[in-house]
């Protein structure tokens, strides 16, 4: 982040599927079973990313005990200004690997590479 504050991988994970379902309402009482985490180790999460101004809770209107969770708009903004450089790197990488390859071959490693994502994915 801009701000120069380091985060660990769990809260990055956070971050990541925040930023990923913006267009959703997101609960904090939700992240245990999205991320396949404990309750209390969420909670810890949540605080330690509140404290870095990188997330704030909102109480539902419907229901005060249950609290929101939103990314702060300086993340968002932060994310979305390193997607181009992670493309182009991302683009360059893809490039040095495939160096050689035939299209066909090229189209049969994008595959692979979508099936061990998958794999990946799986818990």
């Amino acid at each position: 982040m801009r701000q120069g504050v380091p985060f660990t991988k769990s809260q990055i994970e956070v971050v990541i599927y925040l930023y990923h379902h913006q267009d959703q309402v997101v609960y904090q009482r939700d992240l245990p079973d999205v991320l396949g985490i404990t309750r209390p180790m969420a909670n810890g999460l949540v605080k330690h990313l509140i404290q870095k101004n990188a997330v704030k809770l909102i109480e539902d209107s419907d229901d005060s005990r249950l609290k929101r969770i939103k990314l702060m708009p300086v993340v968002i903004a932060d994310i979305d200004s390193q997607t181009a450089a992670f493309a182009k790197e991302f683009n360059q990488m893809e490039g040095k690997m495939t160096k050689g390859f035939t299209q066909k071959q090229r189209d049969e490693f994008d595959q692979l590479l979508v099936r061990a994502i998958k794999n990946l994915e799986e818990k």
